[in-house]
């Protein structure tokens, strides 16, 4: 049985994610802050979802987390690093600047290292980074950068740690998903009106199920997808 490990598990693609694989027999791993909403998500599924309160932010709170996870499991076979943050529509400063940094790329790296021992030990993993079409392009309209800069952190990391680790049996991969559906645009939200057009949660879900089953010769370095209606 594989473990995995889903960061930012409580909601949106970290839930749908954890749902899928659970139903396919992983062990899951569901990581996040609201210990309320990761008890539920475990009492959602007949799968094995074991949840885990941690702040990924939190570079102590990761080592500790990641430590009972070993201990309980075993092993880690697939990391999927999705926990992310924006502004909000708030101002920036620096509270601000630390908690996306912390949380988007910080966390990303946090947890990744982490995790790489486990995979180096037992011969292979695969990382999975969930960016956004932010880690690839800039915004037309134009913005204060932060979250962009973020996520093009973490594709960029993602393509050097791949290019190191990958004659080990562990591959790296970044999604880079146009709008989705999910609590992270309730306050930015470019189809307020009609969600449909959307990608969808479970979409994510199933692109990252597709990629973790192919052949261990191919590489999925970096997947971009967007809504058919969004400009760029």
């Amino acid at each position: 049985m594989k473990t995995m490990v889903i960061t930012g598990a409580s909601s949106g693609v970290g839930r749908a994610t954890a749902l899928r694989f659970a139903s396919e027999g992983y062990t899951v791993c569901a990581l996040a802050r609201n210990a309320n909403k990761l008890n539920a998500l475990a009492m959602e599924t007949t799968g094995k979802i074991s949840p885990y309160q941690i702040d990924v932010s939190d570079s102590k709170e990761v080592e500790r987390g990641f430590a009972r996870i070993l201990e309980d499991h075993g092993k880690i076979d697939v990391l999927v690093n999705n926990a992310g943050v924006t502004a909000g529509g708030q101002p920036i400063d620096n509270a601000m600047i630390d908690r996306i940094i912390d949380t988007n790329l910080k966390g990303t790296l946090y947890c990744t290292f982490a995790a790489l021992p486990s995979m180096r030990k037992n011969g292979g993993g695969h990382i999975v980074n969930v960016a956004s079409i932010a880690g690839v392009n800039i915004a037309e309209k134009g913005d204060d950068g932060l979250y962009i800069a973020s996520k093009h952190g973490i594709v960029a990391h993602s393509e050097a740690l791949g290019r190191l680790v990958r004659h080990e049996g562990i591959l790296v991969t970044s999604l880079c998903p146009g709008g989705i559906d999910t609590p992270l645009w309730n306050n930015e939200n470019p189809y307020p009106h009609d969600k449909s057009k959307m990608i969808q949660p479970e979409e994510v879900a199933d692109i990252i199920a597709y990629i973790l089953a192919q052949p261990k010769r191919t590489l999925f370095k970096n997947v971009i997808f967007v809504p058919v209606v969004e400009p760029g």
